[in-house]
């Protein structure tokens, strides 16, 4: 559908056609009253079903709430005769394709334009926003050469089942697509670092890491071999360099450098000559090895029975660069020779015992405050040497509970969960995790919850013996004072223990916004009442509802994020006889 000059847009009027991407046509516009030109895209590749719609509303006010002067700001959307637009800011200087068509960049131009992507993919990254297709096409350029990142979550888009047909079930460009995109796994903050350290890799050597190649032998490759490294292609590059790039192209997402800033810092660093810390000594390289696993999500319809050509290798098994060391001076006199190698053997081995030690006393410790529980109950979960403030997750195996945590300042974590009643007895797993990895686990072993008996109340029968250590009383009895009762003695009532305070968790800490679920559950509350569950974010307060509490002074939840929920913090707050408890979840536009 195309739409005519002139034609309104809210305040903003169609003045002329720009061109076509992906998405749907793309059309300059002009706000009169701001004096503002933006361009407007038309969402063709988005079905106009109720659904697609919503979703896409979703998905455009979410990218909205970014701010960020390396990311492209979304003025407005809508929908024009049924098919969905939004209107974002006009960048006029061209994309960093077109820069990268023009022919080489040198390295200063390079840094400076991975410096600004990396700044906008961390700031998306800390909002819980994924992009899914970073690579210079989405990367417009401003006057000035700032570099501005466009099309951010509109991948996302496309992975719905009322997307209009293409070739292919995952999204992305498979030159800059990292190894978890092409296979169907979980796709996080790695999926972008793994495309912008390509992006580093195509600036840096003329090439991108896998050229030449047919579309299936670049998903392969991408899953199962190694680019050639860039000092291969680029005999200018050091080994430092390609120790960093390689390790932003690692297979395993959590092998990545831990941010994007992290990987330009250290490429900078690389380039410059210095010695990053975080780099290993000697970088090895195994020979890509051919594998007959079909590529069954790669495409639609398409299974791929055996591997596509594989290069010749060298046949040895690695291939180890051990970085250039520093010409020593020969000493004159072999007594002195002797001393300073024994001196420095010495402090060698005092620097490998501290490292040694450092290494465990940083690494995180998991503790349970009890081994055995019964199902049902709840078990404080206590971990040490975490990064201060870190966000992260309980996990409860076999079946996936999470519980979200947070760290204080001195990296300690301390997190009562609910073993949920229907997890079966026998062992189960717990996890804490982080940033996609596990860092430690303990295990839990779980027994049936007790089941009261009807009728099981004790009571005292009749003619029961006094209880042990009641003897009567030495005081004689009064003159004319009334026989006592031949009934039995009265049984001193123990003093009641004061009840455990009520505790709440919940099993997501990030849920997706309009769609996702949560279930808030909830321990020691008063039998038989009933309390009531909110949704509170802001100054706006949803109901979802009320739940019984069973006789163990146990309840549980699920609830759908209400409609007016936008990205950010928010809390779910229980009530009950006892006062209000509230727990602090993310609302995110992935969930």
């Amino acid at each position: 559908m195309s739409i005519g000059t002139g034609t309104k847009l809210g305040q903003y009027e169609v003045q002329d056609f720009i061109g076509q991407g992906a998405m749907g046509l793309v059309y300059r516009a002009y706000h009169a009253q701001l004096a503002r030109t933006g361009a407007v895209k038309v969402m063709q590749a988005i079905a106009p079903d109720s659904d697609s719609i919503a979703r896409f509303r979703r998905e455009a006010q979410a990218i909205a709430q970014m701010r960020h002067p390396n990311i492209l700001n979304v003025f407005d959307f809508g929908e024009h005769e049924g098919m969905p637009y939004m209107i974002v800011e006009y960048v006029p200087g061209g994309s960093l394709a077109n820069r990268l068509n023009q022919g080489h960049v040198d390295q200063a131009a390079a840094l400076k334009y991975l410096r600004g992507i990396a700044a906008g993919l961390d700031h998306a990254h800390g909002l819980g926003i994924i992009h899914r297709d970073v690579k210079p096409a989405n990367v417009l350029l401003e006057k000035d050469d700032t570099p501005v990142l466009a099309d951010f979550g509109l991948a996302k888009l496309l992975q719905s089942s009322s997307v209009k047909s293409m070739t292919g079930v995952t999204t992305g460009t498979p030159a800059y697509m990292s190894p978890e995109q092409v296979t169907g796994g979980q796709v996080g903050p790695p999926a972008d670092r793994y495309s912008l350290a390509t992006i580093a890799y195509e600036m840096l050597t003329g090439a991108i890491p896998f050229d030449g190649e047919g579309l299936m032998e670049v998903l392969y490759a991408q899953v199962h071999r190694e680019p050639p490294l860039p000092s291969a292609r680029n005999s200018a590059l050091s080994s430092q360099v390609d120790a960093v790039v390689m390790r932003g192209l690692a297979k395993d997402p959590a092998a990545r450098w831990e941010s994007c800033t992290a990987f330009v810092d250290a490429l900078a660093a690389a380039l410059a000559g210095k010695a990053e810390p975080a780099v290993a000594r000697t970088v090895v390289m195994a020979p890509p090895v051919a594998s007959t696993m079909p590529l069954a999500p790669l495409a639609a319809g398409v299974a791929v029975a055996t591997p596509p050509r594989v290069d010749a290798v060298n046949p040895s098994a690695t291939v180890a660069m051990p970085y250039p060391t520093a010409a020593q001076p020969v000493a004159r006199k072999k007594s002195r020779k002797r001393l300073i190698a024994a001196v420095t053997a010495g402090v060698l081995v005092v620097l490998l015992i501290l490292g040694v030690l450092l290494i465990a006393t940083s690494r995180p410790t998991l503790s349970l405050s009890a081994s055995t529980v019964r199902a049902g109950d709840t078990v404080v979960v206590n971990a040490s040497h975490l990064p201060a403030n870190q966000n992260g997750e309980i996990q409860l195996l076999s079946t996936v509970h999470a519980f979200p945590f947070h760290a204080n300042a001195s990296g300690d974590v301390s997190v009562p969960i609910l073993v949920p009643r229907n997890i079966g007895a026998g062992d189960h797993t717990v996890k804490l995790c982080w940033n996609a990895s596990c860092r430690a686990s303990v295990t839990l072993h779980v027994i049936e919850p007790v089941t009261p008996s009807p009728g099981s109340t004790p009571s005292t029968a009749p003619g029961a013996s006094p209880i042990a250590g009641a003897t009567p009383s030495p005081s004689p009895t009064p003159i004319g004072a009334a026989s006592p009762s031949p009934g039995p003695s009265p049984i001193p009532t123990p003093k009641a223990s004061p009840p455990p305070a009520p505790v709440i968790s919940i099993s997501n800490y990030n849920i997706k916004i309009a769609t996702g679920s949560e279930t808030v559950y909830g321990v020691h509350f008063a039998p038989g009442s009933a309390v009531t569950i909110t949704f509170v974010q802001g100054s706006v307060t949803t109901s979802e509802g009320s739940a019984g509490v069973s006789s163990s002074g146990y309840f549980s939840k699920t609830f759908t994020v209400p409609a007016t929920a936008v990205v950010g913090p928010a809390a779910v707050k229980v009530c009950g006889t006892n006062g209000c408890l509230s727990a602090t979840v993310n609302v995110t536009l992935l969930g």
